[in-house]
Formats: C-alpha cells, sequence, structure tokens
C-alpha cells in the first residue's frame, strides 16, 4: 500500500513547498513505514531516503527544506511484507551513476524468479528493487524509460504504479494498479501526479489537493 507523489515546478523550489502534501500522503495513505525523495542536481539524480515515517523525520525540516528542484519524486511506504522495513528496501532507488531513481507501488508477482539473476545487485529483500534493476538495464541498453517501464511490468506482473526521474529532467510515470489509480494534475504553477491513497473517490483532492485542475488518470505510460 506504498503511494507515490511527483512535482514538476517551472523554475526551482525548496522542498519545503512541498512537504506539507507530502506529509499528508503519507498520513491518510497509511503509509508511514519509510519514505524517500529523489530530485534533479543539475545533471545528476540525488536521493534521500529514511526506513521510519517522514512525520517523525527531523530532516523534513533541517537540511532537506532548503534543497531545491525544478522536480520531486517521493515515496511513501507500506509495505506488503512488513519483514522489508529496512533502510536498503526504502525507495525511491537510484543508479549508482545518479541517473536514474525508480519508485514503486504495489506487488510484482513474478519478482521472485528473477531474484537470483539480480543477486549480485540487490541490496534489500523488497520486489521493488527487482522491478528497479531490470528497468536498470533495459535502459542501459537503450530502451526508452516508458518502454522500459512496461517491459518490466510485464514480466513482473502483479499491480504496478511507477514513477522514475532520469538526469534530464524526465518524470516518467506508468499506472497499472487495480486498486490504486495514479493521477495528474495541475495545482497554481506546479504539475503534480499521485497516486489516490487507496481511497477510489475524490479524496486525494478533497483532503489535499482543492483547487487541483485539469486531473487525468494516467493510462499506462505518461511523462509528467
Amino acid at each position: 500500500m506504498c503511494e507515490i507523489l511527483a512535482v514538476r515546478w517551472p523554475d526551482p523550489r525548496p522542498f519545503s513547498e512541498i512537504a506539507d502534501w507530502a506529509l499528508a500522503m503519507e498520513y491518510y495513505g497509511s503509509a508511514r513505514f519509510g519514505w524517500g525523495v529523489a530530485w534533479l542536481d543539475g545533471e545528476r539524480v540525488r536521493r534521500y531516503r529514511d526506513p521510519g515515517s517522514m512525520q517523525n523525520d527531523e530532516a523534513v525540516t533541517g537540511e532537506l527544506a532548503s534543497v531545491t528542484s525544478t522536480e520531486f519524486v517521493v515515496h511513501f511506504r507500506r509495505p506488503t511484507l512488513l519483514s522489508t522495513i529496512e533502510i536498503a528496501d526504502t525507495q525511491p532507488f537510484l543508479t549508482q551513476r545518479e541517473d536514474l531513481a525508480f519508485c514503486h507501488n504495489g506487488l510484482f508477482l513474478e519478482a521472485e524468479a528473477y531474484r537470483t539473476a539480480f543477486a549480485g545487485r540487490l541490496s534489500g529483500a523488497a520486489d521493488s528493487e527487482i522491478g528497479f534493476c531490470m528497468v536498470a538495464d533495459l535502459v542501459d541498453s537503450g530502451t526508452a524509460v516508458y518502454d522500459a517501464l512496461a517491459i518490466a511490468h510485464s514480466k513482473l506482473g502483479g499491480n504496478a504504479n511507477l514513477a522514475t526521474l532520469d538526469s534530464q529532467g524526465a518524470i516518467t510515470l506508468y499506472s497499472k494498479h487495480e486498486r490504486n489509480q495514479f493521477y495528474t494534475f495541475r495545482l497554481a504553477d506546479a504539475d503534480i501526479a499521485a497516486t489516490e491513497l487507496h481511497s477510489p473517490d475524490e479524496s486525494l483532492f478533497n483532503l489535499i489537493f482543492p483547487g487541483a485542475t485539469d486531473r487525468a488518470i494516467v493510462n499506462e505510460s505518461v511523462i509528467l
């Protein structure tokens, strides 16, 4: 029951400007078992992760508050297996070259069939990291990110909302989750994407994003 929030600004803004949205998503999404954020810093993707809740993380009002970027991708975790509450399983995942961050909401049903193939590269036990490795390899081979997400999901199966941030500043979204729709919308001058808190009604907008315009459901792949 993870949740994902992605925000694109027309000019660099501090993380503090999205912190209230993010805290509300964690609260209403009941996703307090690890959180993290990726952002663009020049030509590199940076990342912060914590295996606890965002609400209790002093970095939110400390070191992260003044971090500025035009793009942020935030992941809130409620793992399928509570035995995987570790920093290694906390998202976003990030390539060693710092050129691609990856988030997953859902469950890859066939992930264990691929664990051996990626065993030397896996730091944790969650199914999401297997998807990350598969997507990273596809992108390295020249596959476009939006195609890589679809290919990985076709192999791994299950429900999946996916979001990536690359070193060119592209936020790529993929949505094939039957119980947690992914929306894109605008609020003031921000382009935003967010999962619906596992609540198939207007709660995402009524509780967190009142005034959101241009609402659209993500159907498979889209670049924010």
